[in-house]
């Protein structure tokens, strides 16, 4: 059995030493295709943006307020989104189909502004075909983000045929990004004081009720009020206008936090790298592939003259295995 292999693997040897010549044609071919390709394929620049997002911590009025909230099946106004929360914003259907649509400096005609999806040749019978084309584009293709968790960043990265583009299309997108953050919290953050302004009112009116109460109670009973059941009564009278004021005046500060935290509770991104024009490409790596092909090409040559190698010793080592394998591929030919 190692007499056979090394018999073998020194025919292999010997026969690639005899085509030599054809294994190096075929590692130049494939090199030479490899270059081909790279020069022929539409080249992509990679441009990116770094954010860090900082968010304050709810102050505890504003946490009482949110469980509150939640008791009157307001839900909860309070809470961190997380990291992947925004990549995924920034990767969506919404906010690309914005980006698709935003103007830039077409880099094919200079002194000229196009939406991307003109300056993209995006194919589509109708706009709304077009707009769908262009999202998938950048979905599958052009941007990607990033997260760490550790860091509290993320990492946005466009990559566009044309270098400029592609830095303006990620500052765009953080952009983008800080708008829609903006947005949503200042809209959740009035959400938070609409319900404390109701609150509030609530509380002032049952504050109201519980001392006309009280009053009615004490203008009717002024020459009985040391009647036991008479002085109970107005006891109990006294404890409801002492509740309602505790809560009126708790619902008065929650709604003053509330106020406060509409224009100052918001999340920060922090830009902590900002987008730049590319020098060199991020694909094609011409060098790599021309590489790559000439790997490639050498090992095709060395595997055409193995089979060949192998099937000649076959035929040598076993010559009535070889006949019944020849056969039996003419048969079923």
């Amino acid at each position: 059995m190692t007499d056979t292999a090394s018999t073998s693997l020194l025919r292999l040897a010997a026969a690639s030493l005899r085509h030599k010549v054809f294994i190096l044609g075929c590692g130049l071919l494939g090199a030479a295709i490899a270059a081909a390709v790279s020069l022929v394929v539409t080249p992509r620049y990679r441009s990116g943006v770094t954010i860090a997002l900082e968010e304050r911590q709810a102050g505890p009025a504003t946490t009482g307020l949110a469980a509150l909230a939640s008791q009157f099946g307001a839900g909860s106004f309070v809470g961190t989104r997380s990291l992947q929360f925004y990549a995924e914003v920034v990767t969506g259907r919404d906010l690309l189909t914005q980006v698709a649509l935003d103007t830039f400096p077409d880099p094919e005609h200079p002194g000229q502004s196009r939406p991307l999806l003109d300056i993209l040749h995006v194919p589509g019978k109708t706009p709304a075909q077009r707009i769908a084309a262009a999202v998938d584009r950048l979905q599958t293709g052009a941007v990607k983000t990033t997260t760490n968790d550790r860091t509290g960043m993320i990492s946005i990265s466009v990559d566009l045929p044309f270098p400029a583009l592609a830095a303006q299309v990620a500052a765009r997108l953080h952009d983008h990004l800080e708008q829609f953050n903006t947005d949503t919290r200042r809209s959740s953050a009035g959400e938070r004081r609409r319900f404390a302004e109701r609150e509030f009112t609530r509380a002032q009116n049952e504050l109201a009720g519980t001392e006309a109460t009280l009053r009615g109670f004490l203008e009717g009973n002024r020459g009985g009020l040391d009647v036991p059941r008479l002085s109970y009564e107005r006891q109990r009278l006294e404890r409801r206008v002492r509740i309602a004021e505790d809560v009126f005046a708790s619902m008065a500060r929650e709604l003053q936090d509330a106020r406060i935290a509409e224009v100052r509770d918001l999340p920060v991104f922090t830009l902590v790298e900002a987008p730049e024009v590319p020098l060199q490409r991020a694909y094609p790596l011409r060098k790599r592939m021309t590489l790559l092909g000439l790997l490639l090409g050498l090992a095709f040559g060395v595997g055409v003259v193995a089979v060949r190698a192998t099937g000649w010793s076959a035929r040598t080592l076993d010559p009535e295995g070889y006949r019944e394998l020849r056969s039996a591929l003419s048969s079923r030919r």
